[in-house]
């Protein structure tokens, strides 16, 4: 006997709604966050890229390090190549740090480690990481993500310690990818094939704390076609803005869960 099509539907309703989830809470190490400002037309990018992509070999991986990379978008007139990863948001981002740190200039390949510019990252960059590892965690994040009908529903909660802290800090929420392959054909880098990772797809917030030093966030992302979940995170960081540094971080790698 033929199922009719509203039986039919009726059966499939199940398996539409439902959505893998995932759930983390940060620990009771202090994580460091780079945020790297980069482009596509930058000629000493990829270098300072590729240093990136190998400090795992070096002992310094999800354990110790959330790694945010950024594209500008103010290169895009002057280099002759137009990097499709940028983003005025971006740009912005690495304007706010650099204002928090009191420089008036900014510039590519640029290093922020939990909320200080540090010069030379080659000789510099992995003491810091070192330095913030052996702090106290001063904010707790709780993050659940749900994915359904082609979007991410994030839910967050916050808890600061400090009164400074309770006072200036805000809570950001980034979207990042990894494995994205993109063969520039024009300015410094023409010729060369990328392979981004830690790539920042979006960029949410800030989100208010209140005077007690908690927050309840609840967002949405819209996912598009060509990104590939499989190889993104859900990435959160507290951070004091006005001595620019990051309490904590947390990442929720977005893997697909064994049904």
């Amino acid at each position: 006997m033929k199922l009719t099509l509203k039986l039919l539907l009726l059966l499939l309703l199940p398996l539409t709604a439902m959505s893998q989830t995932w759930h983390a809470q940060s620990g009771e190490r202090q994580l460091a966050v780079l945020e790297l400002f980069t482009a596509e037309g930058c000629g000493l990018c990829p270098a300072a890229d590729r240093w990136v992509e190998h400090l795992p070999e070096q002992g310094i991986n999800e354990d110790h390090l959330i790694v945010l990379g950024f594209h500008i978008d103010y290169l895009n007139d002057q280099k002759a190549w137009v990097d499709r990863f940028a983003s005025p948001v971006f740009s912005d981002r690495q304007s706010q740090l650099a204002q928090i740190n009191l420089y008036k200039t900014i510039y590519t390949p640029e290093f922020v480690v939990s909320g200080e510019v540090v010069h030379n990252y080659q000789k510099h960059v992995k003491k810091v990481i070192h330095a913030v590892n052996g702090f106290e965690p001063e904010a707790k994040i709780t993050m659940n993500v749900s994915e359904q009908d082609d979007s991410l529903n994030i839910n967050g909660q916050v808890l600061v310690q400090g009164v400074d802290n309770q006072q200036f800090s805000k809570l950001y929420i980034a979207l990042i990818e990894d494995d994205i392959k993109s063969k520039v054909s024009g300015g410094d880098n023409v010729g060369k094939t990328f392979n981004h990772q830690n790539l920042v797809r979006t960029w949410l917030g800030p989100f208010d704390i209140d005077e007690a030093g908690r927050a309840d966030v609840s967002t949405s992302i819209a996912m598009l076609e060509e990104w590939q979940r499989h190889k993104m995170s859900v990435v959160a960081i507290v951070q004091n803005l006005e001595d620019g540094f990051v309490l904590q971080g947390l990442s929720i790698p977005l893997i697909e869960k064994e049904k």
